[in-house]
């Protein structure tokens, strides 16, 4: 049986793990966070298309997880009145940090998304790209969502595709092969030469292979989805999804699936068209999208 995981857990990580804060390098701040931008527009430039960053000027929009900023900016950069919260302290610091050097209005708040600070009725949008999922009570969090937006409102939210090839393929098959070949200790400097994935984690990947006799499904999932030490994530199929969202009052618009990204699967993942990938993307994602309105 899973341990279940507290909200302290998840927020103890995120304080130590930024989402994409080890994308930028530079001593340069400003250059840092548009290091940031970069990659992260480049390895998914489906963002930009699914958030409609355009679509909100003058209106009041919340974005729950809002990370470093970049998404946020975006926002604020087209004339929404910006709301966003995280539920570790460096993530705000680093989202209030960029939206400074950017010269950008926003409020950046430190919150829990399962118990929202905001009276009923107060945003026009809420967005959250990739966030929920890790919350021990996802349903808490979606009903928050639904109590904080207007009537007629709208939310745009990504959780990760349980139907999906990174899932089924990557996750629960080619990862459990190969964790085999982290057995040796020269393996992970071996394995980062050839394919170029991140040594640290693939080291960290060996300790708790090693470490841990009995890895439960729910362990293996969030551990190979945004570092070894992610203590929660889940994952959604579509009726999951909408069952998840319906309950809690709202009207589904759309709930579709998006991104497959090449980088996972190394050189081979080079070999893949963008227009194949795109296609792989729209079929089986790693990313599903579901936009609802209250």
């Amino acid at each position: 049986m899973d341990k279940k995981v507290n909200i302290k857990e998840v927020e103890t990580f995120w304080n130590s793990h930024p989402c994409e804060a080890d994308a930028g390098t530079a001593a340069d701040r400003k250059k840092y966070f548009e290091e940031i931008e970069k990659y992260r527009y480049s390895h998914n430039p489906t963002i930009p298309r699914f958030s409609n960053f355009q679509g909100y000027k003058g209106k009041k929009v919340l974005e729950i997880g809002c990370g470093v900023g970049t998404d946020g900016r975006q926002f604020a950069k087209n004339g929404a009145v910006y709301t966003g919260i995280n539920i570790d302290q460096a993530s705000v610091d680093l989202a209030k940090e960029s939206f400074k050097l950017f010269g950008l209005e926003g409020e950046i708040l430190r919150m829990n998304a399962e118990q929202l600070e905001f009276p009923d009725n107060t945003f026009d949008h809420v967005f959250s790209m990739g966030v929920i999922h890790h919350t021990p009570a996802v349903e808490k969090a979606v009903k928050e969502m639904f109590r904080v937006l207007k009537p007629g409102g709208t939310a745009s939210i990504m959780v990760y595709n349980k139907s999906s090839i990174n899932y089924h393929l990557e996750i629960m098959v080619l990862r459990k092969i190969f964790r085999l070949l982290l057995i040796p200790s020269f393996a992970p400097q071996l394995i980062s030469k050839i394919t170029g994935f991140n040594r640290d984690k693939l080291e960290r990947h060996r300790q708790l292979f090693l470490k841990r006799k009995k890895i439960t499904k729910q362990q293996w999932i969030s551990m190979n989805t945004d570092g070894p030490d992610c203590p929660l994530s889940k994952v959604y199929t579509k009726k999951e999804a909408q069952k998840l969202f319906t309950h809690a009052g709202f009207i589904i618009k759309r709930n579709y699936t998006g991104y497959f990204n090449k980088t996972h699967y190394s050189f081979l993942g080079k070999l893949i068209p963008n227009c194949a990938a795109n296609l792989i993307g729209k079929l089986w994602g790693w990313h599903r999208w579901i936009e609802v309105i209250k």
